[in-house]
């Protein structure tokens, strides 16, 4: 082989390597903007309804979108008529779904667990991963994911001997994961075709008027109310979480497998639980500490399984 090609082949493989740092970069960043979202709710849901969260969330993450949307210029592809029913359901699965349930679920569930019940979104994946996108799932990759449950299931075990409140909270959280799986999944062959900040804005604008329905005077009262703590989570959750968050998100799913995607989003609930401790003394209990563990030896084996298939 000539020195030439010698070459060619090291900075390919040099460029492959920085690729994905930066894709492992962006996770480690989502992963904490996303896991500290969970107590940014469990602040925000005592000062607003969890209707008037989303409503107010979304509505300044669409203004938020409108102020990058000119810096996108054309898309190289045209919007197809033909994919306005999967963006319609992503549009759903993104917005009224997914934070509709969690806001009704950390009414009574902690952030901690609410951050560890959303990591069962994951199985729901791969479900639907082989339906829908026919991906490769290893054996180990199974076996990972059974653990995980395993471990989302010794999280879930004070919640469920609490009050009845905490038991339908528990089921609203994961429909909440079932919502996360629906548009990790779905969405990936329009980021493929469109680009990710496409799709993220079309899905996120389309899932905010999806939620006018729901929108009355006791929003604009509560929002004349709301303290300056309450501001604070608000635009977290709004510009980090929502704006920069789902850009990360589809940009993500637009460079790799969503299994592997999906895996390595386990980093939410571990900062999710330690975030409330930290922030809002929320307990961890001892189900909280083997659960957690529980899941990180699924991630451990998951990540292996990506380099030994």
């Amino acid at each position: 082989m000539s020195s030439t090609a010698v070459g060619e082949t090291g900075k390919g493989r040099f460029a492959s390597l920085r690729g994905q740092a930066r894709a492992y970069s962006l996770l480690i960043i989502l992963s904490i903007i996303w896991g500290l979202a969970f107590d940014a709710i469990s602040v925000a849901v005592t000062l607003l309804s969890p209707v008037n969260l989303t409503l107010l969330r979304w509505f300044v993450a669409a203004a938020g979108y409108l102020v990058i949307l000119p810096f996108l210029g054309k898309t190289k592809i045209k919007f197809e008529t033909k994919d306005l029913p999967r963006l319609v359901v992503i549009s759903f699965a993104n917005v009224p779904l997914y934070h509709l349930s969690l806001n009704f679920g950390e009414t009574t569930v902690s952030a901690g667990v609410a951050g560890l019940l959303v990591a069962l979104g994951p199985v729901f994946i791969v479900l639907l991963s082989r339906v829908s996108l026919k991906e490769k799932i290893g054996k180990r990759l199974a076996t990972a994911l059974i653990i995980a449950t395993l471990g989302t299931i010794l999280i879930s075990i004070p919640e469920l001997t609490g009050p009845s409140g905490s038991i339908i909270g528990v089921f609203e959280v994961i429909l909440t994961a079932v919502a996360y799986a629906l548009f990790a999944v779905l969405s990936k062959p329009l980021v493929t075709k469109y680009g990710a900040l496409p799709v993220a804005i079309r899905a996120g604008t389309i899932g905010t008027v999806m939620l006018l329905p729901l929108l009355s005077q006791n929003f604009f009262s509560q929002v004349a109310r709301l303290s300056a703590i309450g501001w604070l989570a608000v635009l977290y959750l709004s510009i980090l979480s929502t704006v920069l968050g789902y850009s990360m998100f589809y940009t993500l799913v637009s460079r790799g497998t969503v299994s592997r995607l999906s895996v390595q989003l386990y980093l939410i609930p571990i900062i999710s639980v330690i975030g409330g401790a930290l922030l809002l003394k929320q307990q961890i209990t001892i189900f909280t500490i083997v659960g957690g563990a529980t899941l990180l030896l699924a991630i451990a084996l998951a990540t292996r399984s990506q380099t030994k298939k």
